[in-house]
């Protein structure tokens, strides 16, 4: 599963290993630091426009992907998350149109990348 976000002004950009530790930080925190996880996740990350970006899918690209419940991306405002191999690249292709600055991590491998070094 692949979770992206977009960062601000690419200030980790030296550091990608600090940014995902930060990150899964986020992602794991506990309810009682929620208002500082919210606040520390404003100051690294933008939010997607969930509706301009589901509609520049659905009229861009028709929904070509094969996707079910074992195969999806969802589009949130946080963040996006992608559970799709298949068509992995062609759905990142769409985030990097959409956005460069943005960073890919899968938690479960513990592996990250920024989206613009896949499409040099």
């Amino acid at each position: 599963m692949y979770y992206l976000f977009i960062i601000k002004d690419n200030f980790f950009k030296t550091n990608e290993e600090y940014l995902y530790e930060l990150l899964y930080k986020l992602k794991t925190i506990h309810k009682e630091n929620y208002s500082y996880g919210m606040s520390l996740f404003y100051n690294i990350c933008k939010l997607f426009d969930t509706n301009a970006l589901k509609h520049y899918i659905r009229v861009k690209y028709d929904l070509k992907f094969y996707l079910d419940k074992y195969n999806y991306f969802e589009i949130r405002k946080s963040c996006c998350v992608i559970n799709n191999d298949k068509y992995l690249r062609e759905i990142l292709c769409i985030f990097y149109i959409y956005n460069k600055n943005i960073f890919v991590c899968n938690f479960d491998t513990e592996k990250y990348f920024w989206l613009k070094d896949k499409f040099k």
